[in-house]
C-alpha cells in the first residue's frame, strides 16, 4: 500500500474512533453532540472517499505496469526467436522451387521460420506467443492482423483483447479431438474501428455465456465478460455465435471519434 493511502486509512480510523468517542461522552448532550457528531461525520466520509479513490489509483497504476511488463516478455520472447531462428533461404528457395508452389503454411513445412503477423509491434508480439501456446496444445491456427505500425490504443488494452480472445478459443478449442482442433483469428482497422473475429472449434454443449465456461462452472467465460466490457468502453460491441461445431466472436473498439 502507497504512503498516501496509508495516511488517508489512519485518519479515516482516527476520526472514526473520534465520533464513536464523541457519541460516548456527549450522549446526555444532545443539543452539543449533533454538531459535532455531524461534523465528525463528514469527515470520516471525505476521508473514506479520499481512501477508496487513492486504492483504485493505485490498483490501475499496477495493473498497467503488470501489463507493460507482459508485453515486454512477450517482445524479448519475439526478440529472441528472431535472433535464434536460423531460417535457411537456399532450403525454402529449393522447396518453392521443386515444388513450383507457396507452401499454404510456411510455418508447419519449416518450423523454424520466423513469420511476423502485423506491423503493429505489440500486437505481433501477442500473437507470436499465443501461437506457441497453441502449437504446444496441438491447436492449428491461423491468426492475422493487418494493422498499422501505430495505434492510438493503450498497449494494456491490446494485450487484453487479444490475449482474451485467442485464450478463449484455445481453451474452447482444446476441449475437441486432436483432428477438429483450429483457431483462426483476422484483425482490421476499418476506419477508426478496431474489428478483430476470431473463430474456433467447439464441442456439440458448448454456449456463449459470459462468466460461465461451456462446462457449466466460472472460469472460461469470464474472458467473455472482459471482452464484452472492453468493447463497451470504447464504444464498440461483443457479438458471437456457437453453431456446427464452431464458436465466431466479433469484438469492436472505436479508437477516437467514429466519423
Amino acid at each position: 500500500m502507497k504512503p498516501r493511502s496509508r495516511i488517508l486509512m489512519t485518519l479515516f480510523f482516527l476520526s472514526e474512533l473520534l465520533m464513536l468517542a464523541a457519541s460516548a461522552i456527549l450522549v446526555h448532550r444532545q443539543a452539543q453532540a449533533q454538531p459535532v457528531i455531524l461534523a465528525l461525520f463528514v469527515l470520516c466520509l471525505f476521508l473514506g472517499l479520499a481512501l477508496v479513490r487513492s486504492m483504485m489509483t493505485g490498483l490501475q497504476r499496477n495493473a498497467a505496469r503488470q501489463a507493460q511488463e507482459k508485453l515486454r516478455d512477450m517482445e524479448i520472447e519475439q526478440l529472441a526467436a528472431l535472433v535464434g531462428a536460423r531460417q535457411d533461404v537456399d532450403s525454402l528457395r529449393s522447396t518453392l522451387t521443386a515444388s513450383c508452389r507457396i507452401p499454404e503454411d510456411l510455418e508447419e513445412e519449416i518450423p523454424s521460420l520466423y513469420v511476423s503477423r502485423c506491423a503493429n509491434p505489440v500486437v505481433d508480439a501477442i500473437l507470436f506467443r499465443k501461437s506457441r501456446e497453441m502449437k504446444e496444445q496441438n491447436i492449428p491456427c491461423r491468426l492475422r492482423a493487418s494493422l498499422p505500425e501505430k495505434l492510438d490504443l493503450d498497449p494494456a488494452i491490446l494485450l487484453s483483447l487479444f490475449s482474451n480472445l485467442l485464450d478463449n478459443a484455445a481453451q474452447a478449442a482444446v476441449q475437441c479431438p486432436i483432428h477438429c482442433r483450429y483457431v483462426v483469428l483476422e484483425a482490421i482497422l476499418h476506419r477508426n474501428c478496431l474489428i478483430c473475429t476470431c473463430e474456433n472449434s467447439v464441442t456439440e454443449k458448448a454456449a456463449l455465456t459470459p462468466g460461465v465456461s461451456s462446462r457449466g462452472t466460472p472460469g472460461h467465460g469470464h474472458g467473455l465478460q472482459i471482452l464484452e466490457d472492453l468493447c463497451r468502453s470504447h464504444g464498440g460491441q461483443l457479438s458471437g455465435s456457437v453453431a456446427e461445431g464452431r464458436c465466431r466472436l466479433q469484438a469492436t473498439l472505436w479508437i477516437g471519434d467514429r466519423s
